[in-house]
């Protein structure tokens, strides 16, 4: 039998270590346990007098904030219509004038358009993705799939 003798300041270092340790793998074990969040998607919109241009135009699924921008002279303003999602609108942009519009979107086509100052029928078509998620077990790396992009063709829309 091997026996230590540790003097009592020794003896504190030593506990003092072990429970440093002890803390920092319960600590970042929980970290390693803790859902990831899903990050909000980013739509930048831009009005013009005679357009509205949309960037990107197939984002992933789930929160989604539109930044909205107005680079013409008259007011705009931004309607959402899609699955989940009926009408929703952004406030009256005045000439200039930028905003924000947060809404969850659900995988499948949305229109999004200005019946304020471009009409009813100038609009812009948005394929809304499922939001892709890679889980891995062990050492082996693993490679997502493509996305794939919900049809539209043959599809109607009535705003």
């Amino acid at each position: 039998m091997f026996y230590v003798l540790l003097s009592s300041g020794a003896m504190a270092r030593l506990l003092a270590g072990v429970v440093g340790l002890w803390l920092s793998l319960v600590l970042c074990g929980g970290a390693l346990a803790a859902p990831a969040r899903q990050a909000t998607a980013k739509v930048v919109v831009t009005f013009t007098d005679k357009t509205l241009r949309v960037s990107p135009t197939t984002p992933s699924s789930g929160s989604t904030t539109f930044v909205i921008r107005n680079l013409g002279k008259n007011v705009h303003r931004l309607v959402v219509s899609g699955p989940g999602v009926k009408g929703v609108r952004a406030p009256k942009l005045a000439a200039g004038g930028t905003g924000t519009l947060t809404v969850r979107l659900l995988p499948g086509a949305y229109v999004l358009s200005d019946p304020v100052g471009l009409g009813q029928y100038n609009v812009m078509f948005l394929d809304v993705i499922s939001a892709t998620s890679v889980h891995a077990k062990g050492n082996g790396s693993v490679e997502a799939k493509d996305p794939e992009l919900p049809p539209m063709c043959g599809q109607y829309f009535t705003p």
